[in-house]
């Protein structure tokens, strides 16, 4: 199966806590994709204040691991314009695509460890474009959050509670955070329908946060 996978990948000042596991994980989560049968693509857009597309549609294979030097958290949240951009990027790079050969799953991981304070973009705007995307494309979403109620968070913005998962502000809940969204991405991979994250996820979360 051909799938993309955009990662929205919060880069704000308090990920510096946990900025070894996040890379650890980030970097995890290719090398498990790597190892799926099937084709896979992979953007990955980092944010605080500002919003950078660090590589676009790249084969998984070749895709950019991240280091201490690319991945330099500062700054605040810019959470709905990095969301924007991300789906706007996505758009772009599979329109560009011939339609026999664009991706049968696309994804797109949001994963944030603060509440959104500094976007131009509207909160009404992001939920708009999730759920057309949902609805006419058949995108999938899932969303990520540390010292904010996930669940509350992803709904506001038209993402399904069931997919969104409370992130314990520690290094063990950020590489378990990976691992749970590398399996959910492996599943639709492999059988074309994305899994909800699971009680087991969960209590990993729980455990990792006492």
């Amino acid at each position: 199966m051909n799938a993309h996978v955009t990662f929205v990948l919060d880069s704000s000042g308090s990920m510096s806590a946990i900025r070894e596991d996040t890379i650890g994980g980030f970097n995890t989560f290719l090398a498990d994709q790597r190892n799926e049968e099937g084709t896979a693509t992979v953007s990955l857009v980092d944010f605080n204040s500002t919003v950078n597309i660090t590589y676009r549609g790249t084969a998984i294979e070749g895709a950019p691991a991240l280091s201490k030097d690319s991945y330099t958290p500062g700054g605040q949240t810019a959470l709905y314009d990095a969301i924007a951009t991300a789906i706007e990027d996505t758009t772009s790079f599979i329109d560009g695509i011939d339609p026999a050969n664009r991706p049968e799953t696309v994804v797109v991981v949001i994963l944030t460890d603060g509440k959104e304070n500094a976007s131009e973009t509207p909160q009404d705007v992001i939920r708009e474009q999730i759920e057309t995307r949902q609805q006419e494309c058949e995108w999938e979403f899932l969303f990520i959050g540390a010292n904010q109620d996930a669940a509350l968070a992803a709904d506001s913005m038209g993402i399904d509670a069931d997919r969104s998962l409370n992130m314990a502000h520690s290094g063990k809940g950020a590489r378990a955070a990976y691992d749970s969204t590398s399996q959910r991405i492996s599943d639709a991979r492999s059988t074309g329908t994305m899994s909800d994250f699971t009680d087991e996820d969960r209590l990993r979360q729980d455990e990792a946060d006492r």
